[in-house]
């Protein structure tokens, strides 16, 4: 099991050398890849010492002791600086950045003395590691400070590290469109696993160093960590190539870069055509049925009237009745033969608590090369002018009764009037004191059914009007 593990860290480093060439050679993605070999062959080395001490091969080449313990502090960033120059592109580090690499340079310069030392002085600590794998870090020293205080402040550097690059990948990612973007949606995908690896791989070897006392028992429990911490090269070669050789990753890039100024060529025609009409609900068809567009009102009064939100792409022949149907399509052929369709129409709601009018018009659309793209529908609810035209034909049949009135029922009793005025106007007429007062009860009277016609007259209209 150990020989597999060290054999699957050997073709690991292989990878990770190949695709560091690749880059370095294509310049490519040079600086990321860079730092992602740094922090695969760190825990390589790992690896690497603990096979040589369980194969006792350690004896022969005791000078690899302490090789890696530098490097270590090297591990955190390597981890943040690839997440950061690949997500940015980075072909150089910025001005500060050197500051990562201080605690690697102060502890290799404390370590310098006993990289100097004699052979005996490393064998005599290989036997020693050998018979106690914890012994590091009770009894030994790594330059100034005890071996277990590098050993905590390593550990709190990858934790922080690792936390700087999640938030630059989380951060990155909110402000990118990745559904339209495909490079990045690529790096997101794989920077995604690569923390995850790293997150497993941190976990495990916290476990293996202080949960279990770093004892022979945990030993494949630290080797499997490394190697968890590693498997994203294998993914890298074989799951994203364009990472590493970059054709097929601007392949890509460029069609769906495409692909966007597609999108943005459509929407700009949408919105000629929104800009362009005069009703206040849209929607745009294709020659089959198919809807291209709509805006938010024409979404609204569909749903009103059918219960249905409209969705683009969708046939919409499959929202309407059966009369309903019949109607549209109707109108909807007229349109692809060329012809502009208006018309005027009074709808159920959907909930049955009324009825809208609306005002449609079906209208064949065309691409910039007079091509036919589709039908346009406009919609304008017209209630309001429907509800005036009820009125101005209300208001026109109560001028025509009132002209009916006054040529009958008026009438009569002003003829009735002027009659019996021009009787007792009459000198050659001798009338008695009776009879002329009869004369002008007759003259109330007419008065009165006069006034009573004018009443009924006014009220009538009025009503009528109010209704």
């Amino acid at each position: 099991m150990l020989n597999f593990f060290q054999y699957t860290n050997v073709i690991a480093i292989a990878f990770s050398i190949y695709c560091l060439s690749v880059a370095m050679s294509r310049e490519v993605r040079r600086l990321p890849m860079v730092f992602l070999f740094i922090s695969n062959a760190i825990l390589v080395s790992n690896s690497v010492f603990v096979w040589l001490l369980e194969t006792k091969l350690i004896y022969t080449y005791p000078d690899y002791i302490r090789i890696p313990a530098p490097f270590h502090y090297l591990f955190g960033p390597s981890i943040y600086l690839f997440v950061r120059t690949l997500l940015r592109k980075e072909r150089s580090l910025k001005k500060w950045d050197w500051l990562h690499f201080l605690p690697f340079v102060l502890h290799f310069i404390e370590l310098i003395p006993f990289y100097l030392q004699d052979t005996a002085v490393k064998i005599d600590m290989a036997h020693t590691l050998k018979n106690d794998y914890s012994a590091s870090l009770k009894y030994f020293y790594e330059g100034l400070l005890p071996s277990k205080v590098h050993t905590f402040l390593k550990l709190c550097s990858w934790v922080v590290y690792i936390w700087f690059a999640q938030r630059t990948y989380l951060s990155f990612k909110n402000r990118i469109k990745s559904n339209l973007i495909a490079d990045y949606n690529r790096k997101f995908a794989f920077i995604n696993f690569f923390l995850l690896t790293k997150y497993i791989g941190l976990v495990g070897v916290i476990s293996a160093t202080f949960l279990s006392n770093f004892n022979s028992n945990s030993i494949y429990l630290f080797i499997g960590s490394n190697l968890v911490g590693i498997i994203n090269v294998f993914v890298l070669i074989f799951q994203f190539p364009e990472m590493v050789y970059g054709e097929v990753m601007n392949k890509q890039l460029d069609n769906n870069r495409e692909q966007l100024m597609n999108i943005v060529k459509t929407q700009s025609k949408n919105l000629t055509f929104l800009e362009n009409s005069t009703y206040e609900a849209n929607v745009l068809l294709d020659t089959s049925y198919r809807i291209l567009y709509f805006d938010k009102l024409g979404d609204v009064y569909f749903q009103k009237i059918y219960n249905k939100n409209l969705q683009l792409g969708e046939n919409c022949t499959n929202y309407f009745d059966d009369v309903s149907l019949k109607y549209f399509q109707t109108c909807f052929d007229q349109a692809i033969n060329g012809l502009s369709v208006k018309f005027e129409d009074k709808f159920l709601l959907y909930d049955g608590k009324g009825f809208i009018w609306m005002e449609l018009n079906f209208t064949p659309h065309y691409t910039d090369k007079d091509h036919l793209l589709g039908v346009s529908i406009g919609a304008t609810v017209i209630d309001e002018k429907k509800r005036m035209e009820s009125l101005q034909v209300k208001y026109k049949e109560s001028l025509d009764q009132l002209a009916w009135s006054s040529s009958h029922l008026l009438r009569a009793p002003v003829s009735n009037i002027s009659g019996i005025l021009q009787l007792m106007n009459d000198d050659k007429i001798q009338m008695s004191e009776v009879e002329k007062k009869e004369l002008l009860n007759s003259i109330h009277s007419e008065v009165q059914k006069l006034d009573s016609v004018i009443k009924n007259m006014v009220a009538k209209a009025r009503n009528e009007l109010e209704n």
